[in-house]
């Protein structure tokens, strides 16, 4: 029974990060112009280490100081949040929130895969016709967007969805050498250190009021709040169930996206992202 009772309780912490996570796209493709990808996720990282050292002084911090759990941890923050973000952000100024969030969120199929491969999970006939309706959803996506000036860019949205899917599994790994509130704190220092190298904006593009509001929503939030719920729901439910419950993000954000962001979606879009939603959640089922 207690069993049960955490792994729907993971679920619960998925569902919720989903939620925080749904606001993000539309946020940052409207208050987000001027900001480089890099820059705002420095200041996102820097924004969430209060909330996550709050939470670690309530549920302590714990590591085993081995090896690989280093190198898992330093993996957990440079892939998803790292390269996965920061593609992220940069293929939502170029192909739109809607479409981005839209393509990003296959990584589900992506984590599934690897978790078949690395974790050792079981391949189903579910998965298959999933993952076939997901990348036939993706297709109609990308071809609703025909800007011939920045259509050549609608790739870049692919790269978040593979960097999400393998840092689901390199999460599920470090999970092994630390918990969940710890472990997000860890990546919140990380991450910056090394974006600290790269960022080129001025100090006055970045201490702009509506981009130091949208570093502490998208970042206090979504990184302070809903990666650690995110990280304790692979620690409870396992890395398939969780990502299940993200389907939410992209259903929220593309809804989001017309309100906040001004994007107009035609039917191919919405087509597009339901097919994408229903491949995802009968190849997670």
């Amino acid at each position: 029974m207690f069993v049960l009772r955490d792994y729907y309780l993971g679920i619960l912490y998925a569902v919720i990060a989903a939620v925080l996570w749904s606001i993000n796209p539309a946020l940052i493709k409207r208050f987000g112009k001027g900001v480089s990808p890099i820059g705002l996720n420095f200041l996102r990282s820097l924004m969430a280490i209060p909330f996550l050292a709050i939470a670690v002084q309530v549920f302590g911090f714990y590591i085993v100081p081995k090896p690989m759990g280093f190198v898992y941890i330093l993996g957990s923050a440079l892939i998803g949040p790292g390269i996965g973000d920061i593609a992220y952000i940069r293929s939502i100024h170029l192909v739109g929130a809607g479409r981005s969030i839209t393509i990003g969120y296959t990584y589900v199929v992506i984590a599934q895969f690897l978790a078949i491969v690395f974790l050792g999970e079981s391949i189903t006939y579910r998965l298959v016709i999933g993952t076939i309706a997901a990348v036939a959803g993706v297709y109609i996506v990308f071809s609703e967007y025909s800007d011939g000036d920045s259509s050549r860019y609608s790739w870049i949205a692919l790269v978040p969805a593979f960097a999400w899917g393998l840092g689901s599994v390199v999460n599920k790994l470090a999970l092994e050498y630390t918990n969940s509130v710890s472990l997000g704190l860890m990546r919140a220092i990380i991450l910056p250190v090394f974006l600290g190298f790269l960022v080129r904006d001025r100090i006055e593009v970045l201490a702009r009021k509506e981009v130091l509001l949208l570093a502490l929503t998208t970042g206090g939030l979504g990184y302070g709040v809903g990666i650690p719920l995110f990280l304790k729901a692979i620690e409870l439910s396992g890395v398939t169930v969780a990502v299940l419950a993200t389907v939410l993000t992209p259903v929220l954000g593309r809804i989001l996206s017309s309100f906040i962001a001004n994007e107009k979606t035609g039917l191919k879009g919405y087509l597009g992202t339901l097919l994408v939603v229903l491949g995802i959640v009968v190849g997670t089922l």
